[in-house]
């Protein structure tokens, strides 16, 4: 991840480095919007249950896996994604009590899905 704030220029680049090569992929950037292809879920979790303990960089997995999660650009994400993302929140201190919930917020942001709780107040139902 590059993180970009010179005057003028700002935005975040998110490039892949592949081992024996000297150039990197960029896989996507923000710069006001996102651009780029992104991961599938399956790519997101093989870099983040990947580190490379010779190079530098973050080797817990739960936290890459934090880092790679805007990233994701599949709306087609196993059941299992839900509790891969609990896990991972609650290893880096997210609140029990609401740590579900915003879960299941995250992934239907990501996916695009929209996210309907029943016992949330609208206008529209007549609530």
């Amino acid at each position: 991840m590059i993180y970009r704030n010179l005057d003028g220029d700002y935005g975040t680049d998110h490039l892949l480095p592949h081992p024996g090569r000297s150039h990197v992929e960029q896989i996507a950037s923000w710069d006001g919007d996102f651009s780029g292809t992104g991961l599938t879920w399956h790519e997101l979790i093989r870099i983040a249950d990947s580190p490379s303990p010779a190079t530098e960089g973050v080797q817990d997995t739960a936290t890459r896996f934090l880092l790679l999660l805007p990233l994701l650009t599949d709306p087609d994400v196993p059941e299992t994604a839900l509790a891969r993302l609990i896990a991972a929140l609650v290893v880096v201190g997210a609140p029990q009590d609401t740590v579900s919930t915003t879960a299941e917020h995250l992934l239907a942001h990501l996916t695009k899905r929209s996210r309907h709780d029943p016992t949330w107040a609208s206008p529209l139902s007549g609530s």
